[in-house]
């Protein structure tokens, strides 16, 4: 995330996560880079459906109908984080990390949704592996990217 630090920083971004599959590893090694606040305004880690839905206003009934590992939940992070702190860039990411599939899920794979410039981008990440510590690195590494390329696309325009 060195790379991701220093692209917020010389465009004076600044991004926050909405973090479930993740546990906090988003934030955690963007906040290993020295002078980090300048860019890293803070996340919810909503690893309990409790917290999705309490503070970060997932819909019940969007867990209910498509499961928390969903397209949906992604986006519906990133607009519930959207209300609860002001940032430039916006991610949320749920998941099914392994090493146990979740209830009514049938395949270990996680959504991602990134809110830039009005923006709203959400993907599917498919694991080839069960291994959970694998798959968490695997999302940050996409993340990292995607939110790069993002912003390289900003400024060509």
């Amino acid at each position: 995330m060195k790379k991701l630090f220093e692209i917020l920083n010389k465009n004076n971004l600044t991004i926050s996560f909405a973090e479930s599959m993740t546990g906090g590893y988003l934030s955690y090694k963007l906040t290993k880079n020295s002078g980090a606040s300048k860019v890293f305004k803070g996340a919810i880690i909503a690893y309990s459906n409790d917290v999705k839905i309490n503070i970060l206003n997932v819909n019940k009934q969007t867990i209910d109908q498509h499961t928390v590992v969903s397209r949906q939940v992604s986006e519906q992070l990133v607009l519930g984080l959207k209300k609860q702190i002001k940032t430039n860039i916006y991610v949320g990411i749920t998941g099914n990390a392994g090493p146990i599939l979740q209830a009514n899920t049938k395949k270990f794979n996680g959504y991602y949704t990134i809110l830039f410039n009005d923006k709203l981008v959400t993907e599917e990440i498919l694991f080839d592996s069960s291994d959970r510590i694998k798959n968490i690195k695997k999302t940050r590494k996409i993340i990292a990217k995607k939110i790069m390329k993002m912003i390289e696309d900003k400024d060509e325009l």
